[in-house]
């Protein structure tokens, strides 16, 4: 078989028409037929494009120039837009970006699920889709030091003063670290040599509580300054409430270590939802939109309608933020399912700590402890499925398909993964896609949360 031609070089100046936005969050337009995807395209945009890379089916370019612009582009508010890979697409109007995300979410339906027949509602937007994230972790270079966060695609550190899409005391808080680590002489940990002992800081804030943590992740425990770092820290951030030091003494680019110690305060630092109240750990997953996953939680709850005291699951638990809200909306029990045992501790510590005994969680992975749960409780309404990015393993797939469960709700911030996941339970197993809502969880990138409901046809 001859191979496929490839009509373009690297280093190549091309003119281009933008056509569309495809998962991923590029621009993808067309040279004599040859897809070229391009970040920080915009719809409808003429540009000036200069390839950087090819690939028997595709190129990518990036924008040198841009010669007509796009009726949906607009001039984005961040300076370091486009260095800082922070964002992807603060170029676009916020209403076109709640289009595309819609578009994003059907297109991977159609063309991975197999379910070209469903509609995808319009997603759902924020009213000032600025300021929401409610943690982040900086990267920090040994030289100045840098503090901030990667360029796209490389391990390249920008020098972050401000953030438009996080919490503002989170800037305060980047420049309390830019101001003190100098002045402590922490040395900063060099990936190329292995040396050092600050990798990284992080700090988490509760949008509705106002209560801030603060970490460091360093190489190894010692730490002779911690009292006066506790104390700098605490004189310039009055919110504080939990200092704390993450080890992670092995190489590689997984953010932090298993073990966290506190340096001063709490090891949480507690947020609201609705009614309920949660204690967030250094290690926690909680959604980086505490706003917004409100708004989440109304679809889900409206999306399973459980009778008072029906029995549900939520399968991937995590901290169990959305069994709790189960609970607290009248289900007479939510059992919680989740493979780290952390998570669990907080899931329970977490329904203590809101008086609700209707809800109770374990350790164990779904696949493996979901029959014999089914067995134990009797009949069971509904299920929320909420796993990571990659989806469900096709055993969970297959012990949803056989449980008998009538209704499903599964949360995804992947629509490719979500998609293939829903022809495996849709197209190929015994449940019908109802409907499908995205969430925009996080705006001014590319990433959208998506909300589906099944019911059972058998």
């Amino acid at each position: 078989m001859a191979k496929a031609t490839v009509p373009v070089r690297v280093g190549e100046t091309l003119e281009l028409t933008m056509e569309a936005l495809v998962g991923g969050g590029e621009a993808i337009a067309h040279h004599e037929g040859f897809a070229v995807f391009v970040p920080h395209g915009v719809p409808g945009d003429r540009i000036w494009a200069r390839v950087i890379s090819t690939k028997p089916g595709y190129a990518r370019a990036t924008v040198e120039a841009v010669l007509a612009p796009g009726s949906e582009r607009r001039e984005p508010p961040c300076a370091l837009y486009g260095t800082c890979g922070g964002c992807q697409w603060q170029e676009l109007s916020y209403e076109s970006q709640l289009h595309w995300k819609r578009r994003q979410v059907q297109d991977a339906l159609d063309r991975i699920g197999g379910l070209s027949g469903v509609e995808v509602a319009p997603t759902l937007g924020m009213e000032h889709p600025w300021g929401y994230r409610n943690k982040v972790h900086w990267a920090i270079a040994p030289d100045g030091p840098r503090i901030g966060l990667f360029e796209p695609r490389s391990h390249r550190v920008v020098d972050v003063a401000q953030c438009l899409i996080q919490h503002p005391v989170l800037d305060r808080v980047l420049a309390a670290l830019r101001d003190l680590i100098p002045s402590f002489g922490f040395s900063v940990y060099d990936e190329a040599t292995g040396r050092g002992w600050l990798r990284s800081a992080f700090a988490k804030v509760g949008h509705r509580t106002g209560e801030l943590m603060v970490g460091l992740v360093t190489t190894h425990e010692a730490f002779p300054e911690a009292d006066a770092w506790a104390s700098a820290l605490r004189e310039r951030l009055p919110e504080v409430v939990s200092i704390v030091q993450n080890l992670h003494p092995r190489p590689g680019n997984v953010l932090m270590g298993e073990r966290t110690l506190v340096t001063w305060g709490r090891d949480h630092l507690l947020e609201r939802i609705g009614s309920l109240t949660f204690a967030i750990s250094a290690r926690s997953f909680f959604q980086v939109n505490a706003i917004q996953v409100e708004a989440l939680y109304d679809l889900v709850a409206a999306d399973l309608a459980l009778e008072p005291g029906a029995i549900a699951l939520d399968l991937y638990s995590g901290t169990g933020t959305i069994a709790l809200d189960l609970a607290r909306r009248g289900a007479g029990l939510v059992v919680g399912l989740e493979s780290i045992a952390e998570a669990v501790a907080d899931a329970t510590a977490n329904a203590r700590r809101n008086g609700l005994e209707n809800a109770r969680f374990e350790v164990a992975r779904v696949e493996a402890r979901l029959p014999g749960l089914l067995r134990e409780l009797g009949p069971v309404s509904a299920a929320v499925l909420d796993p990571p990015r990659k989806g469900c393993e096709p055993d969970v797939v297959g012990a949803i398909a056989r449980s008998g469960i009538p209704n499903l709700v599964y949360v995804s911030c992947n629509p490719a993964t979500l998609a293939r996941d829903l022809k495996a339970l849709c197209v190929e197993g015994p449940y019908r896609l109802v409907h499908v809502r995205p969430v925009d969880m996080f705006p001014q990138t590319a990433h959208v949360e998506v909300v589906a409901r099944l019911a059972r046809v058998d």
